[in-house]
């Protein structure tokens, strides 16, 4: 059974509240989202342009800034939250079934690590595609539709470091040569033909509650062991947006890479480890 992802839910209801505008109810031939079952390959770095809940009676047209990225096997999708710089995201693997997309969601920024699992019926278009995700009646026994359109924005770039990745230690030097170690830091950081996107989640020192945050756009390489990363959306709006970042890269073997990234106050190199 499928079970409702309730940060997904609680960020629909949240906009619709926020950002609705009535419309009459969506009368889309179920066909128009039958996924063409030869065919249908997900992998690609998306931008959403639409988004749409219907609850049976009325569209509700929402405003989210949403990347999407399929790899192979893996999936992200990240948007900021209602405040604007806080990360609403999800991070999981995807299989094809009977020509529907199933997303296993394995870790979202409301809930950590959670098994939660979504059907969506694709159809894809000339520059991207649309879902639709059909949600079991809630309490208030409506059964509510979420839709989405995307375009894709894959870049004629292919690069080792495509794929999904996980932090898995922060080695920070101050300029005055303080080092510090961190482990178990949660960060995903994904990569797609000139496309990338990361999210990560901490504790709030004051309330110990989660807070997430992240960043997507665009890299160009700039050899083999040096990327520049244009963020377009991030938490950090002043820091990051639009302003190019240079990233020194060693790839450690096919499935480990650091990254290491000059600061005005020292540097920070981080390893991944690629999602298998």
């Amino acid at each position: 059974m499928l079970r409702i992802h309730s940060m997904l839910l609680s960020c629909v209801f949240l906009l619709i509240a926020a950002n609705s505008i009535a419309q009459p109810a969506a009368k889309k031939d179920a066909k128009t989202f039958a996924s063409n079952k030869n065919a249908l390959d997900m992998r690609g770095a998306y931008l959403l342009t639409r988004q749409v809940a219907n609850d049976g009676t009325k569209d509700s047209l929402m405003q989210a800034k949403q990347i999407k990225i399929f790899t192979g096997r893996h999936m992200l999708y990240v948007h900021p939250g209602p405040d604007d710089s806080l990360a609403v995201y999800g991070v999981g693997t995807y299989r094809i079934n009977n020509g529907k997309v199933i997303e296993d969601v394995f870790y979202t920024s409301e809930q950590g690590a959670v098994k939660d699992q979504f059907e969506l019926a694709i159809n894809q278009t000339g520059n991207g595609y649309a879902q639709v995700i059909q949600f079991a009646p809630g309490a208030d026994n409506i059964s509510w539709k979420l839709i989405e359109e995307y375009d894709r924005v894959d870049k004629d770039l292919v690069s080792p470091l495509d794929g999904a990745w996980k932090q898995t230690k922060v080695i920070s030097v101050a300029n005055d040569g303080t080092t510090q170690t961190r482990e178990g830091h949660t960060q995903f950081k994904f990569y797609h033909r000139g496309n990338f996107a990361w999210v990560n989640t901490t504790k709030d020192a004051t309330t110990n509650k989660p807070v997430s945050f992240y960043g997507y756009g665009n890299f160009k390489m700039n050899g083999k062991d040096e990327l520049i990363e244009n963020n377009t959306s991030s938490s950090f709006k002043t820091v990051l947006v639009n302003k190019p970042v240079t990233v020194k890269i060693k790839m450690l073997d096919k499935d480990h890479f650091e990254q290491t990234i000059q600061w005005e106050g020292g540097k920070d190199t981080e390893v991944y480890e690629r999602l298998k």
